[in-house]
């Protein structure tokens, strides 16, 4: 009975990150779809900055730039606050990896002989995720996603995805905010 039960709570925790999956996948669509409304933004300012770069950063595998917001908000704006806010923009947005990847662990669940590979993956990233998550977001790398996946995949924590994603990012943005003040007059 007992075996019984954690089996059918097994296959709806399957359903639900195959649900997260596919919402995350419909979601990351539409925002590339749609991705010229993104930047009617910009006249927000620092709101419109910080959603600018939470929805660019939410496109998986198919990347919008959002350096360009950052690098000229540098020179409009305060350097350290645009590169704050877009940075914590940036996080939100890396989020939608993350679920993508949290929902194909249901998907790689059902398929046996995977575990043992996840769970020697999982102890590393544990070990040493938050700083492999940190260099990863700050270097102008596209694959950033498969990161964001991956630590979905393998339960990484959320908050210390996000943590190290938006630690990241602001470093990287605050360089690329200042540079822009320096350059653009």
């Amino acid at each position: 009975m007992r075996r019984r039960i954690q089996k059918k709570k097994s296959l709806i925790q399957q359903w639900q990150r195959i649900t997260i999956l596919l919402l995350s996948l419909v979601l990351m669509y539409l925002l590339w779809r749609e991705r010229r409304l993104i930047y009617k933004f910009e006249s927000w300012g620092y709101i419109g900055l910080f959603l600018i770069n939470a929805f660019t950063n939410a496109t998986v595998i198919l990347p919008l730039p959002s350096f360009i917001t950052v690098f000229i908000g540098g020179s409009i704006w305060n350097p350290l606050m645009v590169g704050i806010i877009s940075g914590l923009g940036a996080a939100m947005g890396e989020l939608i990896g993350f679920f993508v990847g949290f929902g194909s662990r249901g998907v790689i669940d059902i398929f046996d002989g995977q575990e043992k590979w996840l769970k020697k993956t999982e102890k590393w990233l544990k070990k040493n995720g938050f700083i492999t998550i940190f260099v990863t977001s700050v270097l102008p790398d596209p694959f950033f996603d498969l990161v964001g996946i991956a630590a979905g995949t393998l339960n990484y924590p959320i908050w210390k995805f996000f943590l190290a994603t938006a630690l990241g990012r602001i470093f990287r943005n605050i360089i690329i905010a200042w540079s822009g003040a320096k350059i653009i007059p």
